[in-house]
């Protein structure tokens, strides 16, 4: 018996599988950028926020423009007083461990567990974030946004890495720091997790029977 199974053999369903989002869950993602633009321009993070969404936003992480021309709309449409080097190397400044995620990532691995990773995000910033963090070998199965076109909380998104992973949403975990997102999982039959914190997230998975 394997030693994710003998874990999850209390529970009313066997769990197999842990499905990670990556941004705000791994890896700072966006959020906090608006803090890091109020000096250079001149506005509220809230406006700064605000200005950064829209459909822009979706077709980038669709794969449907690129970052400079993402980050070039943004700067015209909004009268941003800056340019895109600055824009690119203060978000990859903010693309740092979340501290204590890994570490459980890597212990759910070591116990026997599948992983996966799905994750609204776009090329550019996935190739920095695969680069310098190294984490792809944490991982059984990868979906990103950009790659097909979908984004969470659209079902298929998770129809397509459950397929990746050769598993039935009983037998998975997802994990998020959307609420969201979360909802669409478990309106597929997907157990979920709210992220929080690395700390909150143990207790969560301890609720499902998985310690870490």
């Amino acid at each position: 018996m394997s030693t994710a199974a003998y874990i999850c053999k209390a529970g009313d369903r066997m769990i197999t599988t842990i499905i990670f989002d990556l941004g705000e869950t791994y890896i700072n993602g966006v959020l906090g950028l608006e803090k890091r633009l109020e000096p250079i321009l001149g506005k509220a993070a809230a406006q700064i926020y605000a200005e950064m969404q829209g459909e822009n936003l979706v077709s980038l992480f669709k794969g449907e423009i690129s970052e400079e021309e993402y980050w070039r709309r943004a700067i015209e449409k909004n009268s941003w007083k800056t340019d895109i080097p600055t824009l690119k190397k203060l978000l990859r400044e903010n693309f740092i461990e979340i501290k204590g995620t890994r570490e459980i990532i890597e212990a759910l691995k070591a116990k026997g567990f599948r992983l996966g990773l799905l994750s609204i995000h776009t090329k550019e910033w996935i190739e920095y974030c695969e680069h310098k963090y190294g984490y792809l070998e944490l991982f059984d199965a990868t979906e990103y946004s950009f790659e097909i076109g979908v984004l969470k909380p659209d079902k298929r998104a998770y129809q397509r890495i459950m397929k990746k992973l050769g598993v039935n949403p009983e037998e998975c975990v997802f994990i998020d720091d959307n609420s969201n997102n979360l909802r669409a999982a478990e309106a597929l039959g997907i157990r979920t997790v709210l992220f929080e914190s690395p700390k909150q997230l143990r207790s969560g998975l301890a609720s499902l029977g998985i310690k870490v």
